[in-house]
């Protein structure tokens, strides 16, 4: 069995962990068992290696997790970090004789803030009574569009595999109340109009990947998953506010920023039976409307249609990490919509028995490999779809058209836009295989997959019929969107939104 890590989180009291070794295979490992001073497991316990900067893992649901050996050097720094506790630091050979470790627990001296009349308590609670779900429909279609980028930059061995930069529409129902367990109503669509591509190279970079995604064997991929829509999803069904206050803690934060800015935690106890995100982060609060503005996590496990499916014998937690940061913009009638978003989500662990995930890395084999997925997200404006449009049968349209991405590669176009990621060194590595912006006007006006992916994605192995009728349906179907909604606007010719 494979299992994880740790760091410690929200709660009073001394942590208590236990220490013992396995041999898996030829590959000695630490398991460490993480509880508090009643003997409760305590989940999302992180273990960073300090030299690194890297999360080895984190504790799941049980309080257990494994660190193996083989990611350790002798001079490596293990700290183990919690919310509330102080700060300890290991070697990797102090590690291996201890048995026991116990973490201090901080003391604070907090003082109920009080802001022109009104408590912590009483602020955070009229904030989130401003963020209540949208009635849904009795069938599902998209209720608000907006002129929206996507970026992603896939990083495999500290390598870039491909670079991706989209503009278009995003389509989307709007945070409404969910239906059921498997939030039916909700729609949430990108469709891009204006692509810059690269290829995408094997895990080596020696080749372009083929096939671009495997559905039934444990070392699953999908190159072209975008995690960053779950994400969104995830915060504004369990988020903090979003959910109410009940199962967070907050406190007031000190900074020299004239609004408000509050840390919150998931309460462990919480977590998944009465939320299904467990998360650390900081929020800031309009001072003068009292209004979401801004939500970054460090770091966000979320489950949503995953917790579902779990069973006593599938862990909880999530084989990856994710960071994450959220700015909240609003519509003329002050209706709040997650305006931009960026993430970073790093694998722990291959896919296998341990894990019951519905995203997939973009690469096979993310643990061995240090698979870092960096996406980002920027809605430009936010308005609702005409009357005419607000139909289950042009939904649909858009899920066609959306579901093997296109668009057009117009350098012109994407020197106006803003970068959202940093690109960093992912152009040079790329240039080693075939000049980028070859790559660019290789890859224009091409869907992302190939065509046995729309009409063979069945639990192949990218394995369909070339049906050409098909395709063109799917094109034509794109044309009829682009039709109703038009071109869409650079950022800068925008206006309007707060």
């Amino acid at each position: 069995m494979r299992h994880f890590l740790l760091i410690c989180l929200f709660f009073s009291g001394t942590c208590s962990l236990q220490a013992q070794y396995l041999t898996v295979s030829d590959t000695t490992t630490l398991r460490i068992k993480i509880t508090d001073t009643q003997n409760r497991p305590i989940f999302g316990v992180y273990v960073i290696n300090k030299n690194k900067s890297f999360l080895i893992t984190s504790s799941d649901i049980d309080g257990e997790c494994i660190i193996h050996n083989r990611l350790l050097h002798p001079n490596d720094s293990i700290q183990f970090q919690g919310m509330g506790y102080k700060l300890v630091t290991y070697t990797p050979a102090a590690l291996q004789k201890i048995d026991r470790i116990q973490l201090e627990e901080l003391s604070y001296q907090l003082e109920e803030t009080i802001v022109q009349s009104i408590s912590t308590e009483e602020l955070l609670n009229k904030v989130s009574a401003k963020l209540k779900k949208l009635p849904r429909s009795t069938l599902p279609y998209c209720n608000f569009y907006g002129n929206a980028q996507y970026e992603k930059i896939t990083n495999y061995r500290d390598t870039t595999l491909e670079y991706r930069r989209e503009y278009g529409y995003y389509f989307t129902s709007g945070d409404i109340r969910p239906k059921n367990t498997w939030d039916q109503s909700f729609r949430s669509y990108f469709l891009p109009v204006y692509t810059q591509r690269s290829y995408n190279l094997t895990n080596n970079g020696s080749d372009t990947l083929s096939p671009l995604y495997i559905t039934t064997e444990d070392n699953r991929f999908d190159a072209g998953t975008r995690k960053i829509f779950t994400l969104l999803r995830a915060v504004q069904l369990y988020g903090p506010l979003f959910s109410g206050t009940h199962t967070y803690e907050f406190k007031p934060v000190d900074t020299d920023s004239l609004d408000y800015v509050y840390s919150f935690h998931t309460r462990s106890q919480d977590y998944p039976d009465q939320t299904r995100i467990s998360c650390k982060g900081t929020l800031v609060i309009d001072f003068h409307r009292h209004i979401l503005k801004r939500m970054t996590f460090e770091y966000i496990d979320y489950q949503l249609l995953r917790q579902v499916l779990l069973t006593n014998r599938r862990k909880t937690s999530s084989p990856y990490s994710t960071r994450a940061d959220l700015t909240f913009g609003y519509d003329k009638n002050n209706q709040i919509y997650i305006r931009s978003c960026q993430t970073t989500t790093q694998w722990k662990y291959d896919l296998g028995n341990d894990f019951l995930v519905l995203e997939q890395p973009s690469r096979m084999l993310p643990s061995a490999g240090n698979l870092i997925e960096k996406e980002a997200f920027c809605c430009y404006d936010y308005k609702p779809v005409k009357k005419e449009f607000r139909t289950h049968s042009v939904a649909v349209k858009i899920h066609v058209a959306q579901r093997n991405p296109l668009g057009t590669y117009d350098s012109l176009l994407f020197s106006r836009l803003p970068l959202l990621l940093e690109k960093g060194r992912s152009f040079d590595d790329l240039n080693r295989y075939a000049d980028i912006e070859q790559q660019f006007q290789r890859n224009n006006n091409k869907t992302y997959y190939p065509d046995n992916f729309l009409n063979g994605f069945n639990g192949f192995v990218g394995v369909g019929r070339d049906d050409k009728a098909f395709r063109e349906n799917t094109y034509q179907v794109r044309k009829k969107i682009l039709e109703l909604f038009g071109t869409p606007a650079l950022p800068d010719q925008i206006t309007g939104q707060k």
